[in-house]
């Protein structure tokens, strides 16, 4: 029976390792901690071939950051008219992948700006936002680009507030995931609902 998975041709497979491998690396490290020789021995390649493909260790954060983003926008599906909905599956997607969302707190750290065709894809989402406000399903109070701002804030909230007496993410089981995304999405319902209009039914399990 033949396969429907076509195999990567070598380079672009050489590449997509270096990619995950250096991901995982800046996210543990960021930039300036990184270790290029290590990236290269955990993608099984050299630290020539690296060079050759990305020049210099920022391009390759760089690539490593703008690869996780495309991962996590083709991951997570945007619904401007159930932006509660979106919000909880984006925490499940940044709680379960880890080093996507330290990627994004890292390239804030360092200032790195996103690829031009991200840029586009979050510029699409905020008039999305708009059309939805404009229908009558999300509270007009709000500038879209101020909303998907502090939805944001929400669902990072979880990774940066102090220690306050709870687990690490990095020890958080499936129950506790699901209770923080059910949180989030409780969060964004009660901030977006239009005003004297239920749009969204509320999130059981969340007071």
């Amino acid at each position: 029976m033949k396969s429907d998975t076509t195999p990567l041709p070598a380079a672009s497979a050489t590449r997509e390792r270096i990619l995950i491998a250096a991901r995982r690396e800046f996210a543990e490290h960021g930039l300036a901690g990184a270790r290029v020789d290590r990236i290269a021995l955990a993608s099984r390649s050299s630290k020539e071939r690296l060079y050759a493909y990305y020049g210099d260790k920022e391009r390759l954060f760089g690539a490593a950051l703008d690869h996780g983003f495309r991962g996590f926008v083709e991951a997570v599906e945007f619904t401007p008219r159930d932006l509660p909905g979106y919000a909880m599956n984006a925490f499940t997607r940044l709680a379960s992948e880890k080093d996507e969302h330290r990627m994004l707190l890292w390239a804030q750290l360092q200032g790195h700006s996103p690829a031009t065709e991200h840029s586009e894809v979050m510029q699409e989402r905020v008039r999305e936002v708009e059309q939805a406000q404009r229908d009558g399903f999300i509270e007009a109070h709000w500038r879209a680009a101020d909303l998907m701002t502090v939805i944001f804030g929400v669902l990072f909230s979880w990774f940066t507030t102090p220690d306050l007496g709870q687990r690490t993410h990095r020890q958080w089981d499936d129950a506790e995931i699901e209770r923080r995304r059910l949180v989030v999405g409780e969060a964004v319902r009660r901030m977006v609902e239009p005003r004297g209009r239920t749009v969204t039914t509320p999130i059981e399990g969340v007071p």
